[in-house]
C-alpha cells in the first residue's frame, strides 16, 4: 500500500490516475465541470471499462456546457442526485480498478483548480477501496434504487464459476475480477453471493472449495451486518489513512528543511563560526561586554557552535536521486505499519511509537538500509506490534472516530504552519542550489573580510 497527499497540481495527478485505469472507475463528486477530466471518463468508457459517475443535480450542473449524456452514450453510467430529495451529496472520491482511492476536498470542477484544495491518493489498498465502493453503491441505491439485474441463469453462472476455479488453480488471479463482475449482473442465490464475497476478500482457497461444492448442490448462508457499525469502521479506516498521509507530508517538509540546514552548516560552518566570533569580540573591545547587544551576540555564537558541532557528528548518508525515491517509498510503506495512531491498545501504542521514532530518525539521516530493515521487520512481524483485537462496540467506535478527527485536525493545523514557515518558503524558492551556494560563499567571505579589516 502507498498513500500520498497532494496540495498542488491536483488535476494532473487525477488525470494520471484515470489514464492508468484498466478495469473500472467510480466517481462521486458534488460538482463536475472539468471538461478534460470528463472526456477522459468517456474515453475509458468507450474502451470498455466500467465507468460510473455520481454528482449533484443543481443549477451548476444544469448550466454546465458539458453534455453528461455523452458518458452514457460512451457506455458509462451517470447518476444525478437531486438535493431536494434529501441531504446534499457532498462526497468527493474516486475508486480506480477497485484498488486505488482518490479522496479529499477537491471537486472535479474548473473553480477547484484555483482554490486551496487537497487530495489523498491511496494505491494498492483493496480493503479501503472496497469501503468506498460500498459507499458509492449505498448513495446510488438511496437515490436511484438497485440496478435491474438479469434473471438467474444457472448455466451461465456455472460456466463462469468453472472458469474462475480454473484461474485459481493456474494462479492467474488478475482475471478473476472481470468474471466475478459479470456474475454480479444476475440475480444470485445466497451461496453464489457467498462465493463472490470469498473472491473479494480475496480468499481463493475457500472460494475454490465453495465453487466445487456449488456445482453439485445448493447451500444457503445468510449474513447480516449492522450498517452503523460498518459505517463507523469505514470512517476509522479512512481517517487513519488521512492521518498517515498528512504525517507523510509533514515529514517530507521537515526533511527538506533539516537536509538544507545540515548541508548549509557543513558548507559554511567554519566561516559562520569565525564571523560570529569576530562580531562578539568587536562588541567586547568596544566596551559593550555587559550590554544586551553583546549578550545576544555571545548567545548566537554559543548556540551556533553547539549546533555546528552536532551537525558534524550527525551522519547524513549521500543518496542518488533514485535512492532518494526508494527511501521515500519504503518510508511511506513502513509508516503505515507502525504509526501510533493506528493502534487502540496502550501497550501496542507504546511499541509502535518506539519503532516510529526509530523510523523517523533513519529517514532524517537518509539511512536507506535502516529504513529498509525496519520495513522488513514490520512486514514480517518481528517488532510484534500487530494489534489482533478489533473494536466492535458502537460507543468505542464513536470515541475512536472522535479521537482520529481531532488528531487529523491537529496535523492539518501543523501542516499549514510548517508550509507557511519562512525558512521552508525561502528554501523552496531557491531555483538553482549550486548558484545559491556560490553566491552565499561570496557573501559570507565578504562579511568575514570586512570584519577582519575592522580589527
Amino acid at each position: 500500500m502507498e498513500t500520498q497527499a497532494y496540495f498542488s497540481n491536483i488535476r494532473s495527478q487525477i488525470q494520471s490516475e484515470l489514464k492508468s485505469a484498466t478495469v473500472s472507475i467510480h466517481v462521486a463528486v458534488a460538482w463536475f465541470t472539468d471538461a478534460k477530466l470528463f472526456a477522459l471518463l468517456c474515453d475509458k468508457a468507450k474502451a470498455g471499462l466500467d465507468v460510473q459517475l455520481i454528482m449533484v443535480d443543481d443549477p451548476i450542473t444544469q448550466n454546465c456546457s458539458i453534455n453528461y449524456n455523452s458518458l452514457e452514450q460512451s457506455g458509462g453510467k451517470v447518476y444525478l442526485i437531486n438535493e431536494n430529495n434529501g441531504a446534499l451529496m457532498h462526497n468527493k472520491f474516486c475508486v480506480i480498478d477497485g484498488e486505488t482511492t482518490i479522496t479529499g476536498s477537491y471537486n472535479w470542477s474548473i473553480k477547484a483548480q484555483s482554490n486551496h484544495e487537497n487530495i489523498t491518493i491511496t494505491r494498492d489498498y483493496k480493503e479501503l477501496a472496497d469501503l468506498f465502493i460500498e459507499e458509492f453503491k449505498r448513495i446510488k441505491i438511496l437515490y436511484h434504487g438497485e440496478d435491474p439485474l438479469k434473471r438467474f441463469d444457472a448455466d451461465i453462472i456455472c460456466k463462469r464459476l468453472s472458469i474462475i476455479d480454473n484461474l485459481i488453480q493456474l494462479q492467474e488471479f488478475e482475471q478473476i475480477t472481470n468474471h466475478a463482475t459479470k456474475i454480479n449482473e444476475h440475480e444470485l442465490t445466497v451461496e453464489v453471493n457467498q462465493i463472490i464475497q470469498l473472491l473479494n476478500q480475496p480468499d481463493y482457497e475457500s472460494a475454490s472449495v465453495s465453487i466445487r461444492n456449488y456445482l453439485v448442490r445448493i447451500k444457503s448462508v445468510t449474513q447480516f451486518t449492522d450498517a452503523d457499525i460498518e459505517r463507523l469502521k469505514w470512517e476509522i479506516k479512512y481517517l487513519e489513512i488521512e492521518i498517515i498521509s498528512l504525517e507523510n507530508e509533514k515529514s517530507s517538509i521537515e526533511k527538506i528543511i533539516s537536509d538544507f540546514v545540515h548541508n548549509y552548516n557543513m558548507a559554511f560552518g567554519d566561516v559562520l563560526i569565525e564571523i560570529l566570533k569576530l562580531k562578539k569580540e568587536k562588541l567586547k573591545k568596544a566596551g559593550n561586554n555587559r550590554s544586551a547587544e553583546y549578550e545576544k551576540a555571545e548567545q548566537e555564537y554559543n548556540d551556533f557552535k553547539k549546533e555546528y558541532n552536532q551537525t558534524k557528528k550527525d551522519k547524513l548518508f549521500d543518496l542518488s536521486e533514485e535512492e532518494q525515491d526508494d527511501l521515500k517509498k519504503l518510508y511511506r510503506k513502513a509508516i503505515v505499519l507502525c504509526h501510533p495512531d493506528k493502534f487502540t491498545d496502550d501497550e501496542m501504542k507504546i511499541k509502535a511509537h518506539k519503532v516510529f521514532v526509530e523510523l523517523q530518525d533513519a529517514y532524517t539521516k537518509n539511512d536507506l538500509n535502516r529504513v529498509q530493515e525496519i520495513l522488513y521487520k514490520l512486514e514480517n512481524g518481528i517488532f510484534e506490534i500487530d494489534e489482533k483485537t478489533t473494536i466492535s462496540d458502537k460507543e468505542q467506535l464513536l470515541r475512536r472516530v472522535e479521537y482520529l478527527r481531532l488528531r487529523r485536525d491537529e496535523l492539518n493545523s501543523e501542516l499549514i504552519k510548517i508550509r507557511n514557515d519562512k525558512s521552508y518558503r525561502d528554501i523552496i524558492s531557491i531555483k538553482n542550489m549550486d548558484n545559491f551556494y556560490d553566491e552565499e560563499k561570496i557573501r559570507l567571505e565578504t562579511i568575514l573580510n570586512n570584519l577582519k579589516n575592522e580589527q
